[in-house]
């Protein structure tokens, strides 16, 4: 049961490269501290930028702040 918890439970990071003139700003916002990730066009560079993010994620999510940010979202 545990090993289902577990898995249900995991941060599933993306990465994605986007125009800034199309962002939208929101009244939301997420105090984590992310490294600084330089996302190249390899696909070793994502993969690398991808296990950083996840790792800083997982860590705010297994402390139990911000759960808003980790829910579902409802409309």
């Amino acid at each position: 049961m545990s090993s289902q918890i577990s898995r249900r439970s995991r941060v599933k990071p993306f990465v994605k490269v986007i125009n800034y003139s199309h962002l939208l700003p929101t009244r939301y916002s997420l105090d984590v501290d992310l490294p600084n990730v330089d996302v190249q066009k390899d696909a070793a560079g994502r993969r690398k930028a991808k296990g950083q993010v996840k790792k800083v994620f997982q860590e705010r999510y297994n402390s139990g702040k911000n759960k808003w940010f980790f829910s579902k979202l409802r409309f």
